[in-house]
């Protein structure tokens, strides 16, 4: 009987131990499964999401130029006078009126006098010829008349020369022998130098007509182009001034010139117009122009939209249930895109509201992965 019952506890036992090893098994297993998707679940790339929102778009103009006169008033000197004395120097604020440079004149005024002496030697000569003229008309020499008739009408000709050599002599003196400003101004440019001429084809004194105001030109990319108009007003910004707020408005808009002179070069050169008494020429101006979109009914960062070989498209965070818990994967749904600024594009298909959309992840993912997320 004793022996019956050790053989029972012995069978229970096994039994016991037997049951106790699979309880083991199923939890070592369990905890194997849990540790591996956890650690399967660290390597997956982490995601950030965001729903698609209507809003509008910030189109953004930035750019720099330097100012300068709207219009210059360039002095020349049609003579080759040596200057004497050049009385202003670049930067110089002139008063209209006010002189600029004096030239030597003695050898034109001397040629002056000289082509006087001669006109009135040839107005006493054209005297003497027409009193024997009258002569030989008296006489009825034909033939002394019409050689007195062609030396009067030589000594004429010879009168209006020296006529137009006289007045245009006094002329040059009148108005070059000082230069003056025609205007108010700026100088921005002094081409004459003190004991030579001017360079030919060079102006002697260029003058900044600070009446006419200001100017800035400054170059933006064709990409930029469509958001700007002739007549859009701005700010124009000065560092050299405490950072001073100028008002201007865009009054050309037309293709870049490259160093060459050629047209026709990528991105378009914007003119601005201003004024301020403050400006010289030479400071450098910053503008920061934005313009606003109407409204669009869905809009996602510009890092959600991605794009290869077969079109433009943004991954969707879509949840999988499993048996332990729940599952990411990122979709592939294919979109329209229509206008877009520097932060956000606006989509016309292919994603709802409700869309989860994956804006960035740790690492590259593509249509299928599994990731990581905190939806």
């Amino acid at each position: 009987m004793e022996v019956l019952m050790a053989a029972a506890d012995g069978e229970r036992a096994k039994k016991k131990g037997i049951r106790k090893a699979i309880f083991a098994f199923i939890i070592a297993m369990v905890a194997l499964t849990f540790f591996s998707n956890t650690l399967l679940g660290i390597s997956l790339a982490e995601v950030t999401v965001e729903k698609s929102a209507a809003g509008t778009l910030s189109h953004e103009v930035m750019g720099s130029g330097t100012v300068e006169s709207a219009e210059t008033a360039d002095v020349y000197v049609e003579t080759n006078w040596v200057a004497s004395e050049v009385l202003v120097k670049v930067g110089d604020k002139v008063k209209a009126g006010q002189e600029l440079v004096v030239f030597k004149t003695r050898e034109t005024e001397d040629s002056l006098k000289d082509n006087q002496a001669r006109y009135a030697q040839k107005q006493l000569s054209l005297e003497k010829l027409q009193e024997n003229y009258q002569e030989t008309f008296r006489s009825s020499d034909e033939k002394l008349m019409r050689s007195t008739a062609r030396d009067i009408e030589s000594t004429q000709l010879d009168m209006q020369i020296l006529e137009r050599q006289i007045a245009n002599q006094q002329r040059q003196l009148k108005e070059f022998s000082r230069l003056t400003a025609p205007v108010g101004g700026i100088v921005t440019a002094v081409n004459a130098v003190k004991g030579a001429p001017v360079q030919s084809g060079k102006a002697a004194v260029s003058i900044a007509d600070l009446s006419k105001g200001q100017q800035m030109k400054s170059t933006i990319d064709d990409a930029k182009a469509p958001y700007v108009a002739v007549g859009d007003k701005t700010e124009l910004i000065f560092a050299t001034l405490n950072n001073a707020r100028i008002p201007a408005q865009i009054t050309d808009i037309r293709d870049a010139v490259s160093a060459s002179g050629q047209s026709g070069e990528k991105g378009k050169e914007l003119t601005f117009t201003l004024k301020d008494d403050r400006l010289k020429g030479g400071e450098t101006g910053e503008f920061d122009i934005v313009k606003k979109t109407a409204a669009f009914r869905s809009l996602l960062p510009n890092d959600a939209v991605r794009e290869d070989d077969q079109g433009t498209y943004v991954l969707l965070l879509k949840e999988k249930k499993g048996p332990l818990g729940t599952e990411y994967v990122a979709q592939r749904a294919n979109v329209q895109i229509g206008d877009a600024d520097d932060m956000k594009t606006s989509i016309e298909n292919g994603v709802t509201p409700l869309d989860k959309v994956i804006v960035s992840s740790s690492k590259s993912i593509a249509d299928g992965d599994r990731v990581r997320a905190d939806p």
